[in-house]
């Protein structure tokens, strides 16, 4: 099953998207802007990682697709430590460098957190932003996302340790 925005659709990862995959996890100014950190990954533990991954009932992993081209692979949005009982996730969102700046973002996150409300039964998604990533800060913004506050020096980032900021949505918020 594939979930509809208005310009792109939620589908699962492919082999067809290890390049994708690759390319995302290996760019060090797409690593600079998320927090936590990554080693570099060869191409076959990519194809190894892609070929592990199962259905699991507390992570859901989407590559960001055009509506009208289901094969294009434009980033990934994930819901992550799916809580059932207390309904909430963590929201994640990487997009290709090309991609960036042209509202594929902002639809996919709204389009996520739309399905996580109406078909996952969820009631609260956050998302742990850099405290320098004001791009990520405006598009969560903008999807309705608000300012719970900072998590002071949580992740360490070129030779400094710097804060995060913690957005939340609950499915009351207009």
């Amino acid at each position: 099953m594939n979930i509809y925005g208005e310009r792109v659709l939620l589908r699962a990862i492919e082999k067809e998207d290890n390049a994708l995959l690759l390319r995302l996890i290996n760019d060090p100014s797409t690593e600079h802007m998320l927090g936590g950190s990554s080693y570099p990954v060869s191409c076959q533990a990519q194809e190894s990682w892609t070929e592990q991954q199962k259905n699991a009932p507390n992570i859901l992993r989407c590559i960001i697709a055009l509506r009208d081209q289901p094969e294009t692979g434009l980033g990934t949005v994930i819901l992550s430590d799916i809580d059932q009982k207390n309904g909430t996730a963590q929201i994640h969102l990487k997009l290709d460098e090309p991609a960036r700046g042209k509202g594929y973002g902002t639809d996919a996150v709204k389009t996520l957190t739309a399905y996580a409300f109406d078909e996952l039964r969820l009631q609260c998604l956050y998302a742990d932003i850099v405290s320098y990533n004001t791009i990520s800060e405006a598009l969560f913004q903008k999807c309705g996302y608000r300012l719970d506050g900072i998590l002071r020096s949580r992740v360490f980032k070129n030779g400094a340790y710097v804060d995060m900021k913690s957005y939340s949505r609950l499915k009351s918020d207009p």
